[in-house]
């Protein structure tokens, strides 16, 4: 009697997809698995410029998530606004809801902001995470322009490692950054992406461009990003001097609140058997032995349509069978959990190592296999399994 079926070597990728916007396609988060966080759920506080914070963001269900907020300066002559020293837990800029409270930015520049992306003249909250998230969105109150007196300046970006994205930008009124929005909107009092005239504005990018009340949705705007992000920057000038203006004053920006999912993760396990034959179910010449690959989600959030990716590397002591699997497909593979169906153009094989995954195998066991790559057109739901299972023959 043989020993058990050889196993092999065995590889995984799973990718999330990127982009400036979420595709078509791509895997929306549960409203269970959503984290939130509001500073209205904070007590009303003046805090510190140069100063961090740490808050928790919660799902429905009660799962929590730690971040830390960073709140940082330069250039402001005064860091009153309204009469509120700034940086401020409150109620002086919200959004519609007057009673809401903001973490309000602000005071008086000593001069208008020539670089929104330099530390000169500008005011920052950076948001940290210990671990990458997904699906962050970061809304923004009272982003206008009054003429003379300043006009708010905001850029956003998000980083995770040495990698920067730049957000998906809208307003409540339609206008954004996108390919296809429009930049201003006539009850929006922001001008938002990339413009020349009147102002000059980069992708990630928003300016005033007309007034708005401290408590209202006119000068809102929320921020989204498609990518994985470890930390997000908004960072809050006066845009420069345009014609008619020769002073700078006050200004003030609120932060109403923040949502994000956390990462898929992935687990992956390989099994193998010998099926039953008429000499028996071990593992002798001529037998065969089923692999089954199985992969279960972990994490909060579901994995991208397309983005699943298996590589397995076949042992030297098995044939690869191209036959269907069994009566249920005409497949050689058979996949296992209803979100990540294959289709013959989900297989690929390699006779030369995996160094290129364009071999035509021949019908039936074929020697030449050395490996199979799975990449399934679904996506794998926050705790859902499924599994590919295939035959190889023994030598």
């Amino acid at each position: 009697m043989a020993g058990g079926p050889p196993m092999n070597r065995l590889s995984f990728v799973v990718a999330i997809a990127l982009g400036c916007s979420p595709a078509a396609g791509r895997a929306a988060c549960t409203a269970a698995n959503t984290y939130r966080f509001t500073f209205a759920s904070q007590p009303a506080a003046t805090l510190a410029y140069g100063s961090a914070y740490n808050y928790s963001a919660t799902t429905s269900g009660g799962a929590s998530r730690s971040f830390n907020v960073a709140i940082a300066q330069n250039g402001l002559s005064s860091t009153t606004a309204g009469g509120v020293q700034m940086p401020a837990i409150g109620t002086l800029v919200t959004g519609p809801d007057a009673t809401q409270r903001d973490l309000v930015l602000g005071g008086a520049f000593a001069g208008r902001t020539t670089s929104i992306t330099s530390t000169t003249r500008t005011v920052s909250a950076t948001f940290t995470f210990p671990q990458p998230i997904r699906d962050f969105s970061i809304t923004v109150h009272d982003v206008d322009f009054s003429l003379n007196q300043f006009r708010d300046w905001v850029a956003i970006t998000g980083n995770n490692g040495s990698s920067a994205y730049n957000p998906s930008i809208i307003t409540p009124f339609g206008n954004g950054n996108g390919a296809s929005q429009p930049r201003t909107a006539t009850s929006s009092s922001v001008t938002v992406g990339t413009t020349t005239t009147p102002l000059a504005l980069l992708v990630n990018q928003a300016a005033g461009s007309g007034t708005a009340g401290n408590n209202s949705d006119t000068g809102t705007i929320t921020a989204s990003f498609a990518e994985p992000v470890t930390s997000i920057a908004v960072r809050y000038g006066s845009y420069p001097l345009t014609t008619g203006e020769t002073v700078t004053g006050q200004q003030a920006i609120g932060i109403g609140g923040i949502s994000f999912c956390p990462m898929p993760s992935l687990t992956l396990a390989k099994t193998s058997a010998p099926a039953v034959q008429s000499t028996g179910a071990f593992n002798v010449p001529g037998n065969i032995v089923i692999y089954t690959i199985t992969m279960t989600n972990n994490g909060g959030s579901p994995v991208d349509p397309g983005t699943v990716r298996v590589t397995d590397m076949l042992p030297a002591g098995v044939i690869f069978r191209n036959a269907p699997f069994d009566g249920t497909t005409s497949l050689p593979v058979k996949a296992t959990g209803a979100s990540l169906p294959i289709t013959a153009s989900s297989l690929s094989y390699t006779d030369d190592g995996g160094a290129s995954w364009n071999y035509a195998p021949a019908s039936g066991p074929d020697p030449n296999v050395k490996g199979v790559q799975i990449v399934a057109p679904g996506t794998l739901d926050a705790g859902e399994v499924a599994s590919f299972s295939f035959a190889a023959l023994v030598r």
